[in-house]
Formats: structure tokens, sequence, C-alpha cells
């Protein structure tokens, strides 16, 4: 028993204006005083007159047993009953320093509450109690059944939560039960009460990765954690230090959510990252890992791991079948384990030197002692290397000699000319599009970094952006840009392509590499040397800012060769990309016609002022979004990298909190299947982001029950019906409702037939979330599935020459 040193009270509180329920938590805490006192005999004549089965007299005699034998040389303890009508009530009086009593538990009765109440209603009362011994069973909140989802939801883990029992034998007993769990956890059970009695200070690893975090990153990385038992200590001493600070701390559905967050969050919010996680989840983050660090994302991936000593430890990666560390170092990522404590300081400055060399995802493994020590460590704060852009005069005579090659081609060449854009932060983007202006240069982004450029700019139109170039999704006006040779008969000049932060990897133009070096002049603007293509032209081993510092000082478009780039850009734009095939309205509606449809709609709302980021999964609709949906901004792709199905919509919960705008994703129902139902957490995720940023946040389900792109293959290639190896079983179909989430509302509906009016509203509608399940039907034609769907009959028509 642990022994208590001196009598001590102990404060129950009862926040509730229920006659009823102060009467029996009195009667109980009037039981457990005498019990305490060891005045209980015939105690058990006292239980309530009607009590089915004796249910509360078999609790009541365990109660009077255990108590009676934690008695023997302990300073007496005492219970007293503290009744408020209110929550203000309660902390005023709470708050008195003088008080006697020691508040230990809180029983909260919500059931008059607002139902949109939001938040944690015992933080106001609980805050400041440096004195009491809080165990799991401190915090009780009593709701009506109709709210008892709500508070589940909203609740931390150490909030018991109950529906008031109509039998009063019930309900006590569950009170005395409670009572003397409480007791048992804060003063007779050694082992349990010593974790009442805990240091708050953050355990030494997460204080010395905070701190470094903030040197480097100062408020610009987030936290993501998905719990485990050994790594439970270190997230929640995360979360209490970037608790109140602009640092972010997010969780996800899984593991492999997490990876997606910081992807998202490198890509359109320049974030950094720490991630938590244990080792037997270390392969739920799939080719994420891949992505991140293909992305340069920097960021700590801190993994609970067990000493390679245990004799095949339970979820360890090392054993002797086995080392998982060797798979991280496989992927080329860095990676130390940390042992034991006096490890620390050398792993940690050992991940930070390495983030600056090669931004990436660095991996530090640790066991639960080092995880859960306290023990001081002094860690030298790093000096980070400056990270300047080379100005002009830093160029080798190679560089400047390749640069004026550009120049030469951007003032003087007839070739018809194209940037195709890779992620571009604001400045560039600005920078890029006023150039091209400048120089009549033609602008299109990938399937990949959608919105490196965009359609609308600040609400402005960009008369140069032709559309997406890619294996996949491509526009008609880039097909006409790169195949049509009958537009101007005289101009025998082969295409450049400029590449602009981009690897030129097979997902960025639908050529082989063979066909790229035949029919196009390929330059490519790559600061890494070592990603300039083979079959790259003119190499330009820069960065994009010291590409544009360059052109800036130097465009000087002749102006004949200027009037022929803007009557041939004219000429593109007055390509539609959809043709009369494309408008036929048909049930189920073909891609096609709903994605015309909706790219109408869209762009008429940017026109209004609209502002949206899309999100993008891998799918045949997710193409079809990114080819016909006009964009005003970067947008999130899971077509990056190894274009995993579901990455976009995993993503979605992290971009909910973090968005300025509104957010669009298209998800197919391949992508949907294959990962966990985000929705709630959507939900949840929304209620924080939405109202005080009156956004909105659109997620159409495009769903036909097939894996429309493996069938588009088997269509063209094979003329085979996919049958078993691409249906996806389709979601019940839930006809039009609405509920809330806190303050957002949660709209639903089904979509079979295209209405414009119906979407803008719900579009449009502030603080709400839309959840579309949008019903079509397979089809292979067009959307730049491949150059083969944009030759057929219905395909081609007579365009006009320039």
């Amino acid at each position: 028993m642990l022994a208590v040193r001196e009598a001590r009270t102990i404060g129950v509180c009862l926040v509730s204006q229920d006659d009823g329920l102060a009467q029996d938590l009195g009667a109980v805490l009037d039981t457990l005083n005498n019990l305490l006192r060891g005045t209980g005999a015939g105690i058990l004549s006292e239980a309530p007159k009607i009590d089915l089965n004796g249910l509360y007299r078999q609790v009541l005699f365990q109660a009077s047993r255990y108590l009676q034998s934690q008695a023997d040389g302990a300073a007496p303890l005492s219970l007293e009953l503290q009744c408020f009508s209110s929550i203000p009530a309660a902390k005023q009086a709470l708050g008195v320093p003088e008080r006697q009593a020691c508040t230990e538990c809180v029983l909260l009765d919500a059931r008059n509450d607002d139902p949109d109440v939001a938040g944690d209603p015992f933080l106001p009362l609980m805050t400041d109690w440096t004195d009491a011994r809080l165990s799991p069973c401190s915090a009780m909140l009593l709701c009506q059944e109709e709210c008892l989802g709500k508070w589940m939801c909203l609740l931390g883990g150490n909030r018991l939560i109950r529906v008031p029992h109509p039998q009063e034998t019930q309900r006590r007993a569950d009170l005395l039960r409670l009572l003397v769990d409480h007791l048992e956890h804060a003063y007779f059970n050694r082992l349990l009460a010593r974790t009442t009695q805990q240091t708050e200070e953050p355990v030494a690893v997460a204080q010395e990765v905070y701190r470094l975090m903030q040197n480097r990153w100062k408020d610009r990385w987030d936290f993501h954690f998905f719990t485990g038992s050994m790594v439970a200590g270190f997230i929640d001493s995360m979360q209490g230090l970037t608790h109140g600070t602009p640092v972010g701390c997010y969780t996800g559905c899984n593991e492999h959510s997490l990876a997606v967050s910081a992807l998202a969050g490198w890509q359109l919010y320049g974030r950094a990252y720490v991630i938590a996680i244990t080792s037997g989840m270390i392969d739920e983050a799939r080719g994420t890992l891949a992505n991140l660090k293909r992305a340069g994302a920097p960021g700590l991936i801190v993994c609970a791991d067990s000493p390679e000593t245990v004799w095949y430890a339970f979820q360890g990666t090392i054993d002797a079948d086995n080392n998982g560390h060797q798979v991280i170092e496989a992927r080329g990522l860095w990676h130390s384990f940390m042992r034991r404590p006096e490890d620390i300081a050398a792993c940690l400055d050992g991940a930070f030197h390495a983030l600056d060399e090669h931004p990436a995802p660095t991996f530090l493994f640790a066991t639960q002692s080092v995880l859960e020590s306290r023990t001081q460590i002094a860690t030298a704060l790093p000096s980070h290397p400056v990270v300047s852009v080379p100005g002009s005069c830093a160029l080798s005579d190679a560089q400047r000699q390749r640069l004026d090659i550009a120049v030469n081609v951007l003032n003087k060449s007839d070739a018809r000319v194209l940037w195709q854009c890779g992620r571009l932060t604001p400045s560039e983007r600005d920078r890029v599009t006023r150039l091209a202006g400048r120089a009549g240069i033609a602008l299109a982004d990938t399937i990949i970094s959608p919105g490196g450029v965009v359609a609308y700019q600040d609400g402005r139109p960009v008369p140069n952006y032709l559309g997406t170039l890619s294996m996949y999704g491509f526009t008609r006006r880039i097909h006409a840009f790169l195949e049509d040779r009958t537009a101007e008969p005289g101009n025998a000049e082969i295409p450049w392509l400029f590449f602009l932060k981009s690897k030129v990897d097979q997902s960025a133009t639908p050529y082989s590499e063979g066909r790229l070096k035949r029919n196009f002049q390929v330059a490519q603007v790559n600061h890494n040397a070592a990603h300039i293509a083979p079959f790259t032209r003119l190499p330009l081993d820069v960065s994009l800012d010291v590409f544009l510092d360059y052109l800036e000082a130097r465009i000087q478009v002749e102006p004949e060769v200027l009037r022929r780039r803007q009557a041939r850009l004219e000429w593109l734009r007055s390509i539609e990309d959809m043709l009369p095939s494309d408008r036929i309205e048909t049930m189920p509606m073909t891609p096609n016609y709903f994605f015309y449809r909706l790219g109408q709609l869209v762009n008429e709302l940017i026109e209004d002022g609209y502002r949206y980021t899309g999100v993008y999964d891998v799918g045949r609709c997710g193409l079809s979004a990114v080819r016909n949906v006009p964009r005003t901004d970067a947008g999130f792709s899971g077509w990056y990298g190894r274009a995993l199905m579901g990455d976009a919509l995993m993503s979605l919960p992290y971009i909910a909190l973090k968005n300025e705008h509104n957010v669009l994703a298209f998800v197919g129902d391949g992508a949907r299947a294959l990962v966990p139902n985000v929705e709630q957490r959507l939900a949840m995720c929304a209620a924080h982001g939405l109202a005080s940023r009156q956004r909105n946040i659109t997620v159409f389900y495009l769903t036909n029950g097939v894996l429309s792109m493996i069938q588009t293959y088997l269509d063209k290639r094979y003329a085979l019906n996919g049958a078993t190896q691409v249906n996806v079983p389709m979601f019940e179909h839930v006809e039009a409702q609405e509920t809330r989430s806190g303050s957002v509302r949660v709209h639903r509906a089904c979509i079979r037939q295209f209405c414009a009016a119906t979407l803008r509203e719900a579009l449009t509608a502030p603080g709400q979330l839309n959840f579309f399940d949008v019903w079509l039907g397979h089809n292979s034609e067009g959307d730049g599935l491949s150059l083969v769907s944009e030759t057929s009959w219905s395909r081609v028509t007579a365009e006009r020459t320039v």
C-alpha cells in the first residue's frame, strides 16, 4: 500500500441541476466515508431496497473488503461532495486557494447543454489542479442518449461517458465502482499510484527534437503521429510542447496517412515534419516514403523499436531472420538507432546534418528506454548551411553558353515553344507567367504537379496556359501543339519543349524517349545534374530562379516572331477540349460529359471570385478532373511519384485543416475501396478548419464499379472485358441527406444527372462538407487517355490553320 502521510480530503465535484443525481452521489460518498473510517459494520443493510439480483450489495461487499484491507497504517482519507449548478460557478469556487478539499473527481452533467458544443468541457475545471492525483476515473460526463455518439467522438480516453441508468441501484453501483477505482489508482496500488505523481516534464528526446526543429524550421513544421504503447510517452510530450504554437499536431487513419499528410504539407505549404510510429507499422507507409524522398521533403520519422537482444521481439524489426533497418537503408534513407539514452545527442546531431545535406525522410529508431528517458542531454544547435541562390556571376562558361542558346531560341526561333512546369513556388509561378506573356511562350502543367501554372492566376485568365501535358490527361490544345504539323505548312522547325523543375520522367509526356529525341528539341531546367535526362538536347543545370534571372535581363523577342507566336497561341486557345460526342447526355453519364459540365460550372465560379485547391486521386476520373476543371492554385496529386491509389483521399483530413481556400477532391471508386474510410476524420477536421474560414470542401466519388484505367488499357490493347480483375464493389446508394459535425454541415447526395444549380449551391455553401457519389459509365475515349484515343473518328475535326 502507498502510505498516505497526512489526512487528506478528496473533493468530488458534481456540476448538475439534477437533485436526484446529487442524492445518488451523496449516498455513495457517505457509504465510502464510513468504509474509509472503519465504521462500515452493517453497511450492507443500507443498500437500496430495490436491488435487482443483489448487484449493488455484491459491489459494495467487494469495495468494503478491499478498503478494509488497505486501511492499516494509512492516514485517513475522506471524500467531500461539492455541488455546483454550472461550470463557471464551479470554477470560481474551486479556484479559492484556501479551500480544504483537493478536488480529484468531476461529474459533469451535460444533458441540458447545446448539442453543438465543441471542445473538452472538463478543461476549464481541471487545468490548474496542480495538487490533485488524477486517475483515469477522475472525469465522467453524463449525457442524453441521442448525444452519446457526439461525446464519444469528442472526448479523449481519460473521460468517461454515461447515459444515466433509469434504475437507482445500477446508477449507484456504477458511481461506487468508479470512485473505488479512483482510490485504488491514486492511493492504494503502488504501481498505479506512481503514475499520478509523475512529472509533466517532457521526455528528453521530445525536448531535443522540438528544440532542433524550431531552430531549423521555426514554426514551419508539423508533428504527425499514430499511437502505440512504446511511443505513447513521446507523443504525449510532443503534444505538450507544440500546444498553443503554430506547429500543427495531427494524427490519421493509419501510418500511411501520416506520410501522405507530410507529403501534402511539404508540397502545398512548405512545411517540414516529425512523424512518430512504431516499428510494427513501418511498412504501412507504403511507397509514400519514396515519394517523400523524391519530393526532397525534409523531416524526421521517430520509430519505436526493440533492442536486438530481445529474442524475437513482438513487432521488432531486428532478429535472427530479419533486419528492417536494412530495408530503410536500401531505400537510400538515412537512419540511426538510439539504443540507450546516452546515444540521443549523437544520433540527433547526425540526423539533422543528414537533413541539411539530403532533405528526405530521416529515420531515428529508438528503444522504449530512450523514448521514456527524462535524463537531460545537451545537443549542440547545428549551424545550418546558408542556402544561397547563385547569381549569374557564379555560372560556369558552359552554363552561360547553354543559357545563351535558350535566350537565342526564345528571342529568334520561329519553332513552337512550350514550357512544362513542375511544382513551382508562388513567386516562381508569377515570374514564369509574366515571362511567358512577354515572350509568347505556351505553358502547361502536369498530372503529378497540377497547378504548377494555372488557368486563372489571381482571378485573371492566363492566356498562355494550354492545359496539362503528361503521359495521360493531356488536353487537345496540347495535342495540337505536339502533333499538328499542318497548321503552319511553311514552318518546318522542330518544337521546343522546356521542362522546368522536372526530371522529364516517363509520366511527363505520352512519348517514348526515342520519339522525344527525334520529334522534339528538349530543354531541361534542373539544378541537379544527375537528373538531366539522356535525351535532353539543351541541359540547363541551374536553379529555376537563376534561369529566370538570366532570361529576364535578356529577353527581347523579335517583333515578327512574337506576333506569330501570339497568333499561334490564339489559334490553340480556339480549340475546344470537348467535342460533340463528349456532350451527349446519357444515364449513367460518361466521364467526358460530367467533367465537361463541371468544368463549365467551375469556370463560372472562378470568374465570380471562387478559389480552390484540387486534390486528385489515381484513376481515370482523377485524370479527367486535372484535364477539364480549370485551376486557380496548386493542387495535390496522388499521381506524384509512385502513383499510389488512395494517397490523395488519405491526405484530405490534413488538407481540410491547413488549407485557406475551398477544396475539390476527385476520387475514383477503386481508390475509395483501397484505403480506410476517412469520412468521419475528415468531418472532424473540417469542423476545426472550415467554420473559421468560411470555406467549403467537396469530395466527388466517381463511381462505375470498374478500375477504369486498367479496363482502358485492355480496351486499346486486347479488346477484352476485364471482368473480375477490374471489378470494384460499388458502395450502397444513399439518398440525399444532411447531418452536422459540430459547426459543419455534412451534405451527401448521389448524382445521376448533372444539375448546375444544385452543384453551384453546394460548392459555394460556406462551412459545408459535401460527399457526392457520381455514377458514371466506363469509356476509354478522349480525356487524353492515350495518343491512340486522340486519333479516333470522334476526336478529329477540321480545325482552321493559323
